[in-house]
């Protein structure tokens, strides 16, 4: 389906009249060692999903035309090690690799099923890219599928032994992509704890240590804060773990809910540094926080629940919380204890997608019916900057080289 239609059956689905279409960006034209970037995008309708995957040779442009991009069957996943392109599947448990030609072609060049191994399908935020030889699927919350995407074969599967499978009448989770940190010889993965609703939340989490060398557990480190599902690392080499959305709602609408708090590992260590512990909520006046990422110079992000916008009573649920449109991005520094809003941002939904590449950091935030996405420039000060658009929820952002 072209991109003139996928615009024009979304807006129709939304009962919005057509916009402008804006000047597209131009075909990538890099060879060679130029840099060349990746973004996905996938449309929704009545008859299921498809993703555009939309090479770029700079992210200064002003749009997307998806009529340039590939198209992939249902929910795909994207990610890059080795200046190669990886996409999961959306309706298969495999990943499809492709070589980047001159012109920003793409090749095929290898395929790898996880069928053997139970999952109808293996998203790469599922996935954790250690090396260009190694590469981490995750199975069943606490093992690992271990695969090397030189080779494009499976060596086998990991246990996290020790882990719980169930702690309080909860059960463990395992944290996504962007909750796992790869520093040196280790790989750093949280698991948590909660029920099937992603309410409660067990006031511990853990954070698994593992060898790069022989894909072994080192340690299992115990962490006070619920739900952390997202790691960030600064200029230093400091580990820092947070929360995601979900586990705001219980300390919003009961007494009993655990705060949400964020914990730090030091250069060089493998142990919590327990004296750095942070509640975030104390920088920006007592509100709950969501996915702490490091900028820059001690700088740092933060999804901040502005519930005073909120009529919260013993009828509000959960998703009213988690989903809402009651966050904001604040800037915070946590070493000074001080931050601010990011100016040029409304109001959105907590679950924000940053991504950090050359040293710039760009926000993709979808429109509230996920018809379009804009993606933001952010620095460690100054206002958001629009930098492009593109149809559909576009939730990935890769360099390739």
């Amino acid at each position: 389906m072209s991109a003139a239609l996928l615009l024009g059956a979304v807006l129709a689905a939304c009962g919005s009249d057509p916009e402008p279409k804006p000047e597209p960006a131009q075909p990538c034209s890099a060879s060679g060692t130029d840099p060349v970037y990746a973004i996905a995008t996938s449309i929704f309708g009545n008859e299921g999903s498809s993703t555009y995957v939309r090479l770029l040779e700079s992210l200064d442009v002003q749009s997307i035309d998806l009529e340039q991009a590939s198209e992939h069957a249902g929910f795909a996943t994207i990610g890059a090690v080795g200046g190669k392109l990886f996409v999961g599947d959306g309706e298969a448990p495999e990943i499809h690799r492709y070589t980047v030609s001159d012109g920003c072609g793409l090749q095929e060049d290898g395929r790898l099923s996880f069928a053997n191994y139970g999952p109808t399908v293996t998203p790469l935020y599922k996935n954790v890219f250690v090396d260009a030889s190694t590469a981490y699927m995750q199975l069943e919350e606490s093992r690992r599928i271990i695969w090397n995407p030189e080779t494009m074969r499976i060596s086998g599967t990991a246990e996290a032994p020790g882990l719980l499978a169930t702690r309080d009448g909860l059960v463990v989770k395992a944290g996504y992509d962007r909750s796992t940190a790869v520093r040196g010889d280790y790989s750093f993965q949280p698991f948590y704890w909660t029920d099937s609703r992603f309410y409660r939340f067990s006031q511990l989490s853990q954070i698994a240590v593992y060898s790069n060398a022989d894909d072994s557990l080192v340690k299992l480190i115990d962490a006070p804060c619920p739900g952390l599902d997202m790691a960030t690392q600064d200029e230093a080499g400091h580990l820092y773990f947070s929360n995601w959305v979900f586990s705001t709602a219980a300390p919003v609408l009961s007494e009993d809910g655990p705060d949400n708090c964020a914990v730090r590992i030091k250069a060089g260590e493998l142990a919590l540094d327990a004296s750095w512990t942070r509640k975030l909520s104390d920088i920006v006046g007592g509100r709950q926080t969501v996915g702490f990422r490091y900028l820059a110079n001690g700088v740092g992000l933060v999804a901040v629940l502005h519930s005073e916008d909120m009529t919260i009573d013993d009828k509000t649920e959960p998703t009213a919380v988690t989903g809402g449109s009651h966050w904001r991005l604040w800037r915070v520094n946590v070493e000074a204890g001080t931050g601010q809003p990011v100016e040029g941002l409304g109001r959105f939904a907590g679950g924000y997608y940053a991504f950090r590449l050359d040293g710039r950091t760009f926000l993709l935030l979808p429109s509230a019916d996920y018809a379009k996405t804009t993606v933001y420039e952010l620095g460690v000060q100054g206002a958001a900057e629009p930098r492009f658009e593109t149809l559909g929820w576009a939730y990935q952002l890769v360099k390739l080289r």
